[in-house]
């Protein structure tokens, strides 16, 4: 296993609680000092529903329980519904996971991987501190840079750089708010809570960086159809697993991690790929979506709400039906990213 965020961390687990520790699972993080801020750069916020697909893992170092989410968009609608989830401090949620691994047979080492070549089934993993490690089964959960992508898949995923700041500025410790404009090519603008403040986050460069305690930077990746080859597989950023709609990638990497595990103790790896294919994390209108919102300007984005000026609901989901195609794609999206994207 390389990497140890959150799908790596959740493959970790699910591979020695499946097998009751009998299989030998090593979790390779490359990461030491830098890893609570690695980490935190993350708006940190996980779904209620996620747990559902995760059990027996339970939320855990929580910071803030999120009831309620506010959508500003141009034109001055606000949409306010009930989003159920929690803002959480994801280093400690890792290291809690990583070390319920441990307790469940799963070996830990800390080192930066520099190559791997496979020889017939067997996979070498060779750090730049001169360590080997050998394996039968190989995870790729290193990143949207990802060492073993780039070995032994084509292509990547594409990236939409973000950029987060936590500022002083307080907000409703149990909201989200998500704001639309053409100037986030297809993103937003968010704000959560934080213990200090707020953390704001935006598409790179698409607004004046905020007066800020901290600025934090990193790439999303998404758009990337390649999960399996051979005895290697990859999960989260490496496999680019991010919704493109609502940027969130704790949920998808770690349902994905428990998905491999399954896969690999079964001894079908090629079972992960066809699983995750037929998930709805991975459905193809979330992409679709996203290259439609790119190419929508503050009119198109205000008269594709319309309908639910009143507020989300039957009617005026039937009434959203009735418009155009890509405003329909649009809707469908988005409801399928509510419930499946964070």
């Amino acid at each position: 296993m390389l990497g140890a965020g959150p799908a790596g961390a959740s493959a970790a687990f699910f591979l020695s609680h499946l097998s009751d520790g009998k299989m030998n699972v090593l979790s390779l993080e490359k990461l030491d000092r830098n890893f609570d801020r690695y980490h935190h750069m993350c708006g940190e916020a996980v779904s209620r529903r996620a747990f559902d697909d995760l059990s027996p893992l339970a939320p855990e170092a929580v910071t803030f329980e999120i009831s309620r989410a506010i959508e500003h968009w141009p034109g001055g609608l606000e949409l306010e519904t009930p989003s159920q989830g929690y803002v959480l401090d994801r280093p400690l949620f890792l290291r809690r996971l990583l070390d319920r691994a441990v307790k469940e047979g799963c070996h830990l080492d800390q080192g930066s991987a520099i190559s791997i070549v496979r020889e017939n089934d067997r996979y070498t993993v060779r750090t730049r501190g001169g360590k080997e490690y050998r394996c039968r089964w190989l995870v790729g959960a290193d990143g949207w840079n990802s060492l073993v992508r780039r070995t032994f898949f084509p292509g990547g995923p594409r990236l939409l750089w973000a950029e987060q700041y936590v500022t002083e500025e307080r907000t409703e410790r149990d909201v989200m708010h998500f704001h639309y404009d053409q100037r986030y090519l297809g993103g937003y603008r968010w704000v959560f809570p934080h213990e200090k403040g707020s953390r704001v986050g935006f598409t790179r460069g698409t607004e004046p960086r905020p007066k800020a305690l901290e600025r934090q930077g990193r790439p999303i990746p998404y758009d990337y159809h390649e999960t399996v080859s051979d005895n290697a597989c990859l999960v989260g950023d490496a496999a680019g697993q991010a919704n493109p709609l609502t940027f969130g990638g704790i949920r998808a990497g770690m349902v994905a991690g428990k998905m491999a595990a399954r896969a690999i103790l079964k001894g079908d790896l090629s079972s992960y790929s066809r699983e995750w294919e037929r998930s709805p994390y991975s459905l193809p209108i979330y992409i679709q979506a996203f290259d439609i919102l790119k190419g929508m300007d503050n009119a198109a984005l205000s008269r594709s709400m319309r309908p639910f000026r009143k507020g989300y609901g039957r009617m005026a989901g039937l009434r959203a039906m009735m418009m155009g195609r890509e405003d329909r794609k649009l809707f469908r999206a988005y409801g399928k990213a509510a419930k499946w994207g964070w």
